[in-house]
């Protein structure tokens, strides 16, 4: 029979010298396993080996893992570690090691259990709370990772790492409020100030998320993510010319960075200069030939160029690439009508609606290649689609267009105008809870409380799961007197951000003046163990308890 020890593996009977050594044991396999036969060599110089050989412990495995991984074998290093483990589950530095590793390697799922086992033998490490809540957040399990950074944060409540966790978990679940006032007075780094920029614009404050990505910028003029993020906002604000702008700026200074020069290209062509945009693509496809996204934008600019040929090479090249873009089957569809290919146009459109696309010119250009296939009922029926969209999209632009009129107008200090814009892009888009919370804003710094109270009805109604309204009608409802319906509304809010620490105290101040003391008392607990330094958790705290001695 063919023996199966890899040629230079000693065989049974020379391995008496390994009885002393449970470590050696662990040498012998990384060096005779099937892994370093295959070519992936575990040898680690010889000194090491030696020094291995001899130690017994923790340390001996996590010094010849850690070589390991500074030398780019993370295979060698996993099996080294693992090892170690199973033989010294008590040690912390080797569990922190492997699940590090193996974050690292791409395997979230194994490198959980290590992570929380170096959490529960490092409770004081906001490292091993750091790298679990991003393996938990990756792995999907969002409230377990806000969980991970909040410890992180308790013990090094300056990291701008964990704090970057922490607000993006935050902000994902939509408590936008409580990131703006820890972010507010946090030391500025990057990440920060993207996380707060995000967060004013996730609640439609347009102007405080362009001051925070400007100020970020003056700091960091070369960041990509703050470039994109402020061209990104003066897209959404129809300042098609501030956008291309800035990412102008950033691409003159970057002439060699990928990333730089691909947020140049796509606010040239949101803007509809596609003439500015070509010679930007052609470089960038240089640059970079097997991006899908840049293939894709490349084959967009040659179909409107009329260049179908090319264009659907870049497009079926970037469908290859990626193929659940939508945007990429929609242009080669597109571009398939106009080379009379009806079959293979319908194929691509019909991929781009199944993969999620919205363009209504998809409908239209459906419609001509069924027409061709003789399928003229499917065509009437594409084109009553595209007649719906084309007045829906109509109503959105109009929409968007008062929205940041009404911008202006706030700016200019003109709120009865800002007000009015509102309401008609409220009348627009009734469907869209944003735009009558945001009328309510302005309508409650006008003194107008019943406007302000319908409008914050309004955006319950289009979303009744809008939290911040919710919030707002109940703050409403407390300065009524109407301390049940405030009660209500504060614990809808809470349900949905148990995070957020205006939330509690608003509950706690309703629930004190309904003399339910001790309710309020924990109320105002859960809020300080969220943020032990909140001033108006504390001075509710002392409130509260002098109410309490007094009954």
């Amino acid at each position: 029979m063919m023996s199966l020890t890899p040629v230079g593996c000693p065989n049974a009977s020379g391995w008496s010298w390994l009885a002393q050594s449970r470590s050696a044991w662990v040498l012998l396999f990384l060096l005779c396993s099937p892994l370093a036969a295959s070519g992936q060599s575990c040898s680690a110089p010889a000194p090491l080996q030696q020094a291995f050989r001899s130690q017994l412990g923790a340390d001996a495995y996590l010094k010849l893992g850690a070589w390991f991984v500074r030398n780019h074998k993370p295979a060698c290093a996993i099996q080294t570690l693992q090892a170690g483990v199973r033989l010294y589950p008590g040690s912390a530095q080797l569990s922190l090691l492997l699940g590090s590793t193996l974050y690292d390697a791409g395997r979230l799922g194994d490198a959980r259990e290590p992570l929380q086992q170096a959490v529960r033998l490092l409770p004081g490490s906001a490292q091993a709370h750091m790298l679990l809540a991003s393996t938990l957040d990756r792995l999907g399990s969002p409230s377990e990772a806000l969980a991970e950074w909040k410890s992180a944060l308790a013990i090094d409540p300056a990291s701008p790492k964990a704090l970057d966790g922490w607000a993006r978990e935050l902000i994902a679940a939509g408590d936008y409020d409580t990131v703006i006032a820890r972010l507010g007075s946090a030391p500025p780094s990057e990440r920060l100030m993207l996380d707060l920029g995000t967060a004013y614009q996730k609640e439609d404050r347009i102007d405080e998320a362009a001051r925070v990505f400007n100020q970020g910028l003056k700091s960091y003029p070369n960041s990509d993510l703050l470039t994109g993020s402020l061209a990104s906002l003066y897209v959404h604000d129809t300042q098609y010319e501030a956008a291309s702008k800035v990412a102008a700026a950033l691409a003159q200074r970057k002439p060699g960075d990928v990333e730089a020069q691909r947020i140049y290209l796509h606010a040239l062509a949101v803007a509809g200069n596609n003439d500015a945009a070509a010679p930007v693509g052609r470089k960038l496809l240089q640059m970079a030939p097997h991006d899908a996204d840049i293939l894709q934008m490349n084959g967009y600019l040659e179909f409107k160029a009329g260049n179908y040929p090319t264009a659907r090479k870049h497009l079926e090249e970037a469908i290859a690439l990626d193929p659940n873009d939508p945007n990429a089957h929609a242009n080669l569809g597109f571009v398939l009508v106009q080379m009379n290919d009806p079959a293979g146009a319908r194929t691509q459109l019909q991929k781009a609606l199944a993969l999620g696309a919205s363009d209504l010119q998809i409908h239209f250009e459906l419609a001509r290649a069924l027409r061709s296939l003789g399928e003229n009922a499917q065509a009437q029926q594409q084109l009553a689609l595209y007649q719906k969209q084309l007045k829906e999209n109509s109503d959105k632009y109009e929409a968007l267009l008062s929205v940041a009129e009404a911008g202006r107008a706030l700016r200019a200090g003109d709120k009865q105008k800002a007000a009015d814009l509102f309401r008609k892009a409220s009348a627009l888009q009734p469907s869209d809870p944003s735009l009558p919370y945001r009328l309510a804003q302005i309508l409650g710094e006008m003194g107008d409380v019943p406007g302000e109270r319908a409008a914050l009805e309004q955006a319950i109604q289009s979303n009744p799961n809008f939290v911040q309204a919710q919030y707002q009608l109940g703050y409403l409802d407390f300065q009524a007197g109407d301390d049940p319906g405030a009660e209500k509304q504060f614990r809808i809010t809470i349900e949905a951000l148990p995070n957020n620490v205006p939330a509690w105290c608003a509950l706690a101040s309703t629930l004190a003046r309904q003399s339910r003391f001790p309710e309020a008392q924990q109320a105002v607990v859960t809020a300080l163990r969220l943020d032990p330094n909140n001033a108006v958790a504390l001075k509710l705290r002392g409130m509260i308890a002098a109410a309490m001695k007094r009954h």
